[in-house]
C-alpha cells in the first residue's frame, strides 16, 4: 500500500526511534507564536488532563501528520511532508522538559529522563540532531537548543522563533511545582497524533499540492519549491542536496529578503520568469503559476538538471531585481524609472534585453554593451509614453509584450534591436501600434492626462523634467514630494482669467501644456499668471517652467504652444527613428 498509517503519544513520535525528522527547503518557516499558538497548545492539555483526570484511558488528539521515510545511503530520514509546527513544538518542549530536570528537579529518575530525552534530540557524535532543517538559517540555533549549548547563543539565535518559543515554555514549565511538573509529562504520553507513512511508490508532490487546503493557501513559490526539492526521479545524497539547498537560499531567495511580502513578489518574479521563457503570461494565481513552470520545466531527472533549473531562475531573479529596485550604474535612471510605472507590463521584455546585451560573474550582473541597451530602453519608453498620451488602453499588452523579444530576434532586417523594435510596433496590429507623431501633436492639445492615472502622469512629467539634465529627479523621493500643478487653476477664482470661456477652460484644463511640476503647489493655485510664472521660474528647481517665462499671458494659444515644446523634447530625446 501507498499510505500506512499509526497512532503515537508525541514523546514515542520523538524518542521512539533514532530517525531523524527533517524538514525539506520547499516547507514554510516555523511560524508558530509563543502565545497564540504554544501557549493554546499547552492549555489544551492541561484542560484535558483536568477533564479526564478520572479517566486514564482517554486519549488527546492534535491533529494529522504526513511523512515519508527516505533513505540515504544506510540513513532513513522521515520528511515532514505536514505536521512541522507541531512536531517542532514538540521539540522544543521536551528540551525544556530535560532542562528544568536539570536545573530545577534534579533527582535520579529526573536525571534519567533528562539523559534519555537528551539522546533523543542529540547524537552522541555531535553531528546529528531529531531535527534537521533544510533551510539553513536556523539550524545552527536549533542545534545549540536540542544540544542544550546555550553559553553559546549569541543575540541573533536568540532572536529566532525557536529561542524564543524554547525559553517561553522553560519559563513556563519552571513555574510549576514539582508534582504539577511530572503529572504534566506523564500526561503527554495521552497526547497523540496519526502519523501517515507515505511510501516510496507514494507522490509527495500530490500531497503537499493537496494540504493546507483549510488553512492559508500555498503560494505558488513553495509549490515550486516543493517540485524542485523532492527528488523523486532520482537520488540526492546530503552533499548534494546541501548545494542546491545553498544555491536556492543564497543566490537565488536572498535577493528577495527586502521585500515586505516576499510570497507575492516571489510569485510576481515566476510569473515573469514563466513569460520570458515561454512567451505566454499566466494568470496571476498560485496553481497557475505553479502549473505554468512545471509544464516548461518538464521531470526533472538529475542533480545536474535541477542545479541548472535553480541557477538559471537565480540569474534571472537577479536582473529582475536590478530592473525592478536595485538599478545598475550601466543602465540610465531616467528610462528605468519611468518604465517601472509600467513595470507589470514590459517586465518580460526588459529582462530579455538586459540578459541580451549582458552576462553575470560571481553573481554580478555585468552590461556588455551599455549604449545599445540604453537606446532600446529610450525606444520603449517612447513606445509606453506616447500610447498614455493618446489614451490607448494599456490592458490589452499584457498578451503582446511577452511575445515582443521573439519577435525581434527572428527579424533579420536589422541589425540592433532598437531598429527592430521601432519597427515592429509602428506596423503591428491596432490594438498594439505606437502612435504616430502627428497622433500624438493632436492629443497633447486635446487629451484629458488629468483624470487618469494621476502617478503615471507624474512620472511623465519627471521624465520631461529629467531630459538633459544631470541632476535627475528620483522617481521615489522626489515623486512623493511633487505634486502636479495647473497653471490655469482647476477653479477660477472671481475676477480672475476672465478672458476664458468656460467651454475653453473645461477643454483645455488637464491636457499637458496646462500641467507642470510644483514642489510648492497650496500657496499658486489662486494667483494670476503674471505672479504665478514668477513664483514657478524663480522659487522653483523644475527647469520645464522656464518655458512660462516667455508668455505674458496663459491662454489657449499658450497652452497650446507649450504642449508642442514639451512634445519636442520628448520626440527629440527618446523618439530613436522620427518616421512615426
Amino acid at each position: 500500500m501507498a499510505i500506512q498509517t499509526d497512532h503515537k503519544n508525541i514523546i514515542e513520535l520523538i524518542m521512539g526511534d533514532l530517525t531523524q525528522f527533517h524538514i525539506p527547503i520547499y516547507q514554510r518557516n516555523y511560524t508558530w507564536d509563543a502565545v497564540k499558538h504554544v501557549d493554546k497548545l499547552v492549555d489544551d492539555i492541561i484542560e484535558f488532563g483536568d477533564e479526564y483526570k478520572d479517566n486514564k484511558r482517554a486519549e488527546y488528539y492534535i491533529g494529522n501528520i504526513i511523512v515519508k521515510n527516505q533513505n540515504r545511503g544506510m540513513i532513513t530520514e522521515r520528511v515532514v511532508i505536514d505536521g512541522q509546527q507541531r512536531i517542532t513544538t514538540t521539540i522544543l518542549l521536551l528540551s525544556a522538559i530535560r532542562d528544568t530536570f536539570n536545573y530545577k528537579y534534579s533527582s535520579t529518575e529526573g536525571q534519567a529522563t533528562a539523559n534519555s530525552i537528551h539522546k533523543s534530540l542529540y547524537f552522541e557524535d555531535g553531528e546529528e540532531i531529531k531535527l534537521k532543517l533544510n533551510n539553513m538559517e536556523n539550524q545552527q540555533t536549533l542545534t545549540k537548543i536540542l544540544s542544550a549549548q546555550f553559553s553559546s547563543m549569541s543575540v541573533a539565535d536568540r532572536e529566532t522563533r525557536y529561542m524564543k518559543n524554547y525559553l517561553h515554555i522553560q519559563k513556563r514549565l519552571s513555574r510549576m511545582d514539582q508534582e504539577y511538573f511530572e503529572n504534566f509529562l506523564s500526561l503527554l504520553r495521552r497526547v497523540k497524533v496519526v502519523i501517515i507513512f507515505l511510501d516510496e511508490d507514494q507522490d509527495e508532490n500530490s500531497v503537499f499540492e493537496s494540504i493546507n487546503s483549510l488553512g492559508k493557501p500555498l503560494a505558488g513559490s513553495d509549490l515550486i519549491k516543493n517540485y524542485l526539492f523532492t527528488f523523486k526521479n532520482y537520488e540526492c545524497d546530503h552533499n548534494n542536496e546541501s548545494i542546491l539547498t545553498k544555491l536556492y537560499t543564497s543566490t537565488f531567495e536572498s535577493l528577495f529578503n527586502d521585500e515586505k511580502d516576499k510570497e507575492e513578489e516571489l510569485e510576481s518574479f515566476f510569473r515573469s520568469y514563466i513569460a520570458v521563457k515561454t512567451q505566454f503570461l499566466v494568470k496571476k494565481d498560485p496553481k497557475a503559476i505553479y502549473y505554468g513552470f512545471k509544464k516548461f520545466i518538464g521531470e526533472i531527472m538529475s542533480f545536474e538538471m535541477c542545479y541548472d533549473v535553480v541557477s538559471d531562475i537565480s540569474e534571472w531573479a537577479l536582473i529582475y531585481k536590478i530592473l525592478k529596485t536595485k538599478g545598475h550604474p550601466d543602465i540610465d535612471l531616467n528610462h528605468l524609472g519611468y518604465l517601472r510605472t509600467s513595470f507589470g507590463v514590459y517586465v518580460t521584455l526588459l529582462m530579455a534585453l538586459v540578459n541580451k546585451y549582458s552576462h553575470i560573474e560571481s553573481n554580478e550582473l555585468i552590461i556588455d554593451n551599455r549604449y545599445e541597451l540604453n537606446r532600446v530602453f529610450k525606444s520603449i519608453v517612447a513606445y509606453d509614453v506616447s500610447r498614455f498620451i493618446a489614451s490607448y488602453p494599456e490592458g490589452e499588452l499584457a498578451r503582446f509584450i511577452p511575445t515582443v523579444f521573439n519577435r525581434l530576434s527572428n527579424d533579420e532586417r536589422y541589425s540592433e534591436y532598437t531598429e527592430k523594435f521601432v519597427e515592429l510596433v509602428t506596423n503591428t496590429i491596432e490594438g498594439y501600434r505606437q502612435p504616430s507623431i502627428e497622433t500624438l501633436k493632436k492629443s497633447v492639445t486635446s487629451i484629458d492626462l488629468y483624470s487618469r492615472k494621476k502617478q503615471k502622469l507624474k512620472k511623465l512629467l519627471v521624465l520631461l523634467e529629467n531630459i538633459g539634465k544631470k541632476e535627475i529627479l528620483d522617481y521615489e523621493k522626489d515623486l512623493k514630494k511633487a505634486q502636479i500643478e495647473h497653471i490655469i487653476p482647476q477653479t477660477l477664482a472671481p475676477g480672475k482669467w476672465t478672458f476664458l470661456t468656460i467651454e475653453d477652460h473645461e477643454k483645455y484644463l488637464h491636457t499637458m501644456g496646462n500641467l507642470t511640476l510644483t514642489f510648492d503647489n497650496p500657496t499658486l493655485s489662486n494667483m494670476e499668471f503674471p505672479e504665478k510664472k514668477i513664483v514657478l521660474h524663480e522659487r522653483s528647481r523644475i527647469l520645464m517652467n522656464n518655458k512660462l517665462i516667455e508668455y505674458d499671458s496663459f491662454g489657449i494659444s499658450e497652452v497650446e504652444d507649450r504642449a508642442l515644446f514639451l512634445l519636442d523634447a520628448l520626440i527629440n530625446e527618446y523618439f530613436i527613428l522620427n518616421t512615426l
